[in-house]
């Protein structure tokens, strides 16, 4: 239903700046996109993103968020649903064509799966 394959793993951090500094300069990963929110590396096959806990999400400091890629989206969110899972969006629609559903598990960490 879903692949092996972790499509991004997020970093959640009021000092972004200071993250970025260690993941570009010291351990050399090159930086596919950046804004002054978010910070994407891309290494073989999964993104490393450092997103900035702020606002509304200054309470996500220090957490770890993680996405699927997924062929079927509606189908996975079915299956989490007729499982009894707690889902807290259902199908977003994103940019560039995609969906996504997060799944907060039961100790608290959201996961993500996007499709079309």
């Amino acid at each position: 239903m879903i692949s092996n394959h972790i499509s991004y793993i997020a970093l959640w951090s009021k000092e972004l700046q200071v993250n970025r500094s260690v993941f570009a300069n010291l351990l050399g990963l090159p930086i596919a996109y950046e804004d002054e929110n978010v910070v994407v590396f891309q290494t073989e096959g999964t993104q490393l993103v450092l997103q900035r806990a702020i606002d509304a999400d200054a309470d996500l400091d220090g957490t770890i968020q993680f996405g699927f890629e997924v062929a079927d989206l509606d189908g996975v969110t079915k299956s989490l649903e007729n499982g009894g899972q707690m889902i807290t969006v259902n199908r977003e629609e994103l940019e560039l064509d995609q969906r996504v559903t997060v799944l907060r598990l039961a100790s608290g960490q959201k996961v993500e799966f996007i499709g079309k």
